[in-house]
Protein backbone atom coordinates (compact mmCIF):
# COMPACT_ATOMS: atom_id res chain seq x y z
CA UNK A 1 0.00 0.00 0.00
CA UNK A 2 0.98 3.23 -0.87
CA UNK A 3 1.38 5.50 2.11
CA UNK A 4 2.30 8.65 0.38
CA UNK A 5 -1.77 9.58 -0.52
CA UNK A 6 -3.62 11.69 1.32
CA UNK A 7 -5.83 10.33 3.90
CA UNK A 8 -9.78 10.00 2.77
CA UNK A 9 -12.20 12.04 3.11
CA UNK A 10 -15.99 12.15 4.11
CA UNK A 11 -17.76 14.26 1.03
CA UNK A 12 -19.32 17.26 2.46
CA UNK A 13 -22.28 18.23 0.40
CA UNK A 14 -20.54 21.37 -1.24
CA UNK A 15 -18.69 18.67 -3.36
CA UNK A 16 -20.74 16.45 -4.11
CA UNK A 17 -21.48 17.74 -7.91
CA UNK A 18 -17.55 16.70 -8.60
CA UNK A 19 -18.33 13.32 -6.91
CA UNK A 20 -21.26 12.54 -9.18
CA UNK A 21 -18.96 13.92 -12.19
CA UNK A 22 -16.77 11.33 -11.44
CA UNK A 23 -19.26 8.57 -11.18
CA UNK A 24 -20.25 9.69 -14.43
CA UNK A 25 -16.48 9.49 -16.17
CA UNK A 26 -15.45 6.27 -14.04
CA UNK A 27 -18.55 4.19 -12.95
CA UNK A 28 -22.24 5.34 -14.39
CA UNK A 29 -23.87 2.52 -12.63
CA UNK A 30 -22.55 3.92 -9.19
CA UNK A 31 -25.06 6.77 -8.88
CA UNK A 32 -24.15 8.72 -5.90
CA UNK A 33 -26.81 9.72 -3.48
CA UNK A 34 -26.34 12.81 -1.30
CA UNK A 35 -28.11 11.13 1.84
CA UNK A 36 -25.29 8.23 2.02
CA UNK A 37 -21.91 8.99 3.86
CA UNK A 38 -19.59 9.15 0.64
CA UNK A 39 -15.68 8.81 1.03
CA UNK A 40 -12.92 9.89 -1.25
CA UNK A 41 -9.22 10.48 -1.46
CA UNK A 42 -8.09 13.58 -3.48
CA UNK A 43 -4.59 14.46 -5.01
CA UNK A 44 -4.24 18.26 -5.98
CA UNK A 45 -8.00 18.89 -5.71
CA UNK A 46 -9.08 15.92 -8.24
CA UNK A 47 -10.61 12.21 -7.12
CA UNK A 48 -8.56 9.71 -7.23
CA UNK A 49 -10.81 7.12 -5.22
CA UNK A 50 -14.34 6.83 -4.04
CA UNK A 51 -16.45 5.06 -2.39
CA UNK A 52 -20.03 5.07 -0.80
CA UNK A 53 -21.88 3.70 2.32
CA UNK A 54 -25.40 3.17 1.67
CA UNK A 55 -27.37 3.24 4.72
CA UNK A 56 -30.22 0.60 5.14
CA UNK A 57 -31.56 -0.26 8.27
CA UNK A 58 -29.24 -0.99 10.82
CA UNK A 59 -26.14 -2.17 8.22
CA UNK A 60 -24.19 -0.68 5.96
CA UNK A 61 -23.83 -1.43 2.15
CA UNK A 62 -19.80 -0.27 0.61
CA UNK A 63 -21.07 0.54 -2.95
CA UNK A 64 -19.46 2.57 -5.94
CA UNK A 65 -16.34 1.83 -5.16
CA UNK A 66 -13.99 2.84 -7.68
CA UNK A 67 -10.75 4.05 -8.44
CA UNK A 68 -9.75 6.67 -11.48
CA UNK A 69 -8.09 4.01 -13.92
CA UNK A 70 -4.66 5.62 -13.96
CA UNK A 71 -4.65 5.25 -10.59
CA UNK A 72 -5.70 1.59 -10.36
CA UNK A 73 -3.28 -1.20 -8.85
CA UNK A 74 -1.59 1.02 -7.00
CA UNK A 75 -3.02 0.33 -3.27
CA UNK A 76 -5.23 2.85 -3.57
CA UNK A 77 -8.58 1.04 -2.92
CA UNK A 78 -6.81 -0.45 0.08
CA UNK A 79 -5.57 2.71 1.85
CA UNK A 80 -9.45 3.74 1.23
CA UNK A 81 -11.02 0.74 2.75
CA UNK A 82 -8.17 0.79 5.61
CA UNK A 83 -7.92 4.30 6.44
CA UNK A 84 -12.24 4.24 7.29
CA UNK A 85 -12.22 1.03 8.90
CA UNK A 86 -13.74 2.58 12.43
CA UNK A 87 -16.47 3.42 9.87
CA UNK A 88 -16.64 0.28 8.77
CA UNK A 89 -17.04 -1.32 12.00
CA UNK A 90 -19.54 0.91 13.80
CA UNK A 91 -22.15 -0.98 11.71
CA UNK A 92 -22.68 -4.15 10.29
CA UNK A 93 -21.02 -3.25 6.41
CA UNK A 94 -21.81 -5.61 3.63
CA UNK A 95 -21.05 -5.19 0.19
CA UNK A 96 -21.65 -7.19 -3.15
CA UNK A 97 -18.40 -7.82 -4.58
CA UNK A 98 -17.65 -8.47 -8.75
CA UNK A 99 -16.70 -12.52 -8.18
CA UNK A 100 -13.14 -11.71 -9.67
CA UNK A 101 -12.68 -8.84 -6.95
CA UNK A 102 -13.41 -11.31 -4.09
CA UNK A 103 -10.13 -11.56 -3.01
CA UNK A 104 -9.31 -7.45 -3.48
CA UNK A 105 -11.89 -8.02 -0.71
CA UNK A 106 -10.92 -10.77 1.60
CA UNK A 107 -7.47 -8.60 1.82
CA UNK A 108 -9.37 -5.75 2.87
CA UNK A 109 -11.31 -7.31 5.82
CA UNK A 110 -14.42 -8.74 4.13
CA UNK A 111 -15.49 -12.63 4.13
CA UNK A 112 -17.22 -13.90 2.16
CA UNK A 113 -20.55 -15.45 3.32
CA UNK A 114 -23.97 -16.99 2.35
CA UNK A 115 -26.90 -14.93 0.78
CA UNK A 116 -29.12 -16.14 3.56
CA UNK A 117 -26.70 -14.49 5.95
CA UNK A 118 -27.53 -10.76 4.50
CA UNK A 119 -29.77 -8.84 6.61
CA UNK A 120 -33.54 -9.08 4.66
CA UNK A 121 -33.36 -5.54 2.94
CA UNK A 122 -30.08 -6.87 1.64
CA UNK A 123 -30.82 -9.97 0.48
CA UNK A 124 -33.42 -9.31 -1.62
CA UNK A 125 -31.76 -7.16 -2.89
CA UNK A 126 -28.73 -9.36 -3.88
CA UNK A 127 -31.59 -12.07 -5.16
CA UNK A 128 -32.59 -8.89 -7.42
CA UNK A 129 -28.66 -8.25 -9.09
CA UNK A 130 -27.52 -11.53 -9.59
CA UNK A 131 -31.08 -12.68 -10.95
CA UNK A 132 -29.89 -9.86 -13.63
CA UNK A 133 -27.03 -11.69 -14.22
CA UNK A 134 -24.42 -10.13 -12.32
CA UNK A 135 -21.32 -12.23 -11.03
CA UNK A 136 -21.66 -11.31 -7.05
CA UNK A 137 -20.30 -12.72 -4.48
CA UNK A 138 -22.40 -10.86 -0.68
CA UNK A 139 -19.33 -10.26 2.08
CA UNK A 140 -18.96 -8.55 5.39
CA UNK A 141 -16.55 -6.67 6.87
CA UNK A 142 -14.63 -8.25 9.64
CA UNK A 143 -11.51 -6.48 11.21
CA UNK A 144 -10.34 -7.97 13.60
Amino acid sequence: MNTSYPIPEQVPSLWFPLVKKFYQEHYPSGKPNKADPIWVIREKGKILCALRLKQISNSQLLTGMVTEPNHRNRGLGSHLINSIHHVLGETPTYCFAFTHLVPFYNANHFTAILAEMLPVELESRFTAYTTQGRDLTPMRYNRC
